[in-house]
């Protein structure tokens, strides 16, 4: 069942279609605001409020835009995730760049094993401890969802771009980054389990 991005109680539906291009949203009956006013945003200010940390667009894209599954994660994040491998694989790599008589290929591949590991251990660790923590105040927690809520709230990891366009070498932007990734993914779990900040962390 949808959410209200607002407050996150329980809606039975997020608009009512008349048309192909003619819908109104519905209002939450608990909050008195539209259940999700993201159905008629673009990408740009879903995008921008990702960066902004607001939980409303965490709720829409975890509990209103993906369709649901019991288990797994969806294919639209599973190829996020291999994105997010790609550019953690290329900013390790490019910092060997400049390390002489060093076999590429091989390290390329090397670095992409270890990226890898590092994203499985990275998960499993949140999985165990968010069981360790809350377990017993959950009767059932979809761990399939946390990963998505961390592939999600590792969105940022796309602005390693920045690194491409700009001498990487005058700035290191990759901390600036690692700390947005860090609070993007403290927020998306602590919407997802519906807790404070402090207890998330």
């Amino acid at each position: 069942m949808p959410i209200c991005v607002e407050c996150g109680k329980p809606v039975p539906n997020l608009y009512t279609e008349y048309s192909k291009q003619n819908i109104q949203l519905s209002v939450c009956a608990s909050c008195n605001n539209f259940a999700d006013q993201y159905i008629e945003h673009d990408y740009v200010i879903i995008f921008m409020d990702l960066l902004l940390h607001k939980k409303q667009v965490y709720r829409h894209l975890l509990f209103n835009k993906l369709e649901y599954v019991d288990s797994g994660i969806q294919p639209g994040i599973k190829k996020l995730a291999i994105l997010l491998i790609l550019f953690d694989v290329y900013i390790k790599w490019l910092k060997l760049e400049s390390i002489p008589n060093i076999n590429v290929l091989s390290h390329y591949f090397y670095i992409l094993f270890v990226c890898t590991i590092e994203l499985i251990i990275f998960h499993a660790s949140i999985r165990f401890i968010i069981w360790l923590l809350f377990h017993k105040k959950y009767e059932i927690i979809k761990y399939n969802y946390v990963t998505i809520a961390l592939i999600i709230s590792s969105f940022s990891k796309l602005l390693y771009i920045l690194m491409i366009i700009w001498d990487y070498g005058e700035i290191n932007y990759s901390w600036y980054i690692n700390i947005l990734v860090f609070t993007s993914n403290v927020e998306a779990i602590s919407v997802f389990l519906e807790e404070s900040y402090l207890k998330t962390i």
